[in-house]
């Protein structure tokens, strides 16, 4: 009986000291698990062209932090302050918009890459094999690193709603632009006012 009694009481204590420390945790904290937050972002979308992508104008939306394990076997972590802005993807061997836009994408990285990091970000939960993922950088040639959202992490922070879904992100982890599939010129166009600065 007393063996039971300790049995039960450390349980009950361990649950209830992990129940203290995720209340007393604070999710602005900027640490990974804050979402996007979306109302700002829509201000952010609202702004003319050459305010969203001007260095100068914050917009106070920051990219939510994650960590993701890359294609390659490397870790990487996003959202934070980085050496160079950064331009996300979204994407999935399936979807056919995203095949539409993976030549752009492999075109800009090749003029831009010394200035902005890309990213892939693959949905690998929702690709029926692993092959796949592979077959479509390959037939794409894309050659920056390639992250896994195994467990749709990122794409819950980032509240994905649709594929290719685009951010640009600042050196200093804001988010300054968010799109769709969009014309290469305009693509070319938002990469270029990054780049040097305006």
């Amino acid at each position: 009986m007393s063996k039971s009694f300790r049995i039960v009481s450390i349980f009950v204590l361990a649950t209830a000291v992990g129940l203290i420390l995720m209340l007393q945790s604070n999710p602005s904290n900027g640490k990974e698990g804050n979402k996007l937050n979306a109302a700002a972002l829509e201000k952010v979308l609202s702004v003319k062209q050459e305010d969203a992508l001007h260095r100068n104008a914050s917009s106070s939306v920051r990219a939510p932090s994650f960590t993701l394990k890359a294609l390659n076997g490397e870790t990487y972590t996003i959202g934070e302050t980085n050496n160079k802005p950064l331009v996300l993807q979204f994407w999935a061997s399936w979807c056919e918009a995203c095949s539409i836009e993976a030549p752009t994408l492999k075109t800009l990285h090749e003029s831009y890459q010394d200035k902005i990091d890309f990213y892939g970000i693959n949905l690998s939960s929702e690709e029926k094999q692993g092959e796949d993922i592979k077959a479509f950088i390959q037939q794409n040639g894309w050659t920056f690193p390639i992250l896994l959202d195994d467990n749709k992490r990122a794409s819950y922070l980032y509240e994905l709603h649709a594929l290719p879904t685009t951010f640009i992100i600042d050196a200093d982890g804001t988010v300054l632009d968010t799109f769709h599939l969009v014309d290469p010129m305009e693509f070319r166009l938002k990469l270029e006012q990054l780049a040097s600065g305006r």
